[in-house]
């Protein structure tokens, strides 16, 4: 929260705070469930070190993957995922997996680092430099799924919960393959069959349909939205 004279501003608030504030500024919906709030991607705001990178060219074939399903997980996506993936039907890929702090068991994760092919990381402070060596991704449906979309990144997204499957921009009309909560593993695994082996035409043309919302003014919005009260 930041006091600004009178005004109160509170950010993705559904809590108490969002009836007595004068704005709030909440990316993830498309919808808005009051006068007072600024709702959609234009408010995104991408960290600085986004801004560093362009959308990743779209190549010839899928050699890099990226992994992550936020700080906890507690779906345990990526224990399913780490679990297909190390099958050697894989093994021409490369996998970037990253898990957050609050994940539990993460020493069991980190030795799916003995295969050649998959890096597991933990708690890293460089995403946008790692995401940028991929060419599809897996993610869940949080802010993650922005962060891909500033870099043209075709992702499948998987909800954690049902506040999840209200972040309604994790669509196909923006360019993702949404799989729902909770999926079987069988699901997973097509989604992901499909993607590695998406021609580059196809691959592109998601890419677009990500780039065609503006993800890269959000700072610019809120500041705007705020100095005009």
């Amino acid at each position: 929260d930041v006091e600004g004279g009178n005004i109160r501003k509170r950010a993705e608030d559904e809590g108490s705070g969002a009836s007595v504030a004068d704005i709030v500024f909440n990316a993830l919906y498309e919808t808005k469930s009051g006068e007072n709030m600024k709702v959609g991607a234009k408010y995104f705001i991408a960290s600085k070190l986004f801004l560093l990178h362009e959308p990743i060219p779209i190549q010839k074939e899928v050699k890099n993957v990226f992994i992550s399903f936020g700080g906890a997980d507690p779906q345990n996506y990526t224990d399913r995922v780490l679990r297909i993936i190390s099958n050697d039907a894989y093994r021409q890929y490369y996998f970037y997996v990253v898990i957050g702090k609050a994940k539990k068991h993460v020493n069991d994760l980190l030795r799916y680092n003995a295969k050649e092919n998959i890096k597991v990381l933990y708690n890293i402070d460089n995403m946008a430099d790692i995401m940028s060596l991929c060419d599809i991704a897996i993610t869940s449906r949080g802010r993650t799924g922005f962060e891909l979309a500033f870099l043209g990144i075709p992702t499948i997204s998987i909800a954690q919960n049902l506040r999840e499957m209200k972040h309604d921009f994790l669509n196909e009309k923006n360019g993702f393959m949404y799989l729902g909560i909770n999926p079987e593993d069988s699901l997973i695994q097509q989604a992901l069959d499909l993607y590695v082996q998406l021609p580059q035409n196809k691959r592109q043309e998601l890419q677009n349909k990500m780039l065609a919302t503006d993800l890269r003014n959000g700072r610019k919005n809120v500041v705007n939205t705020i100095t005009s009260l």
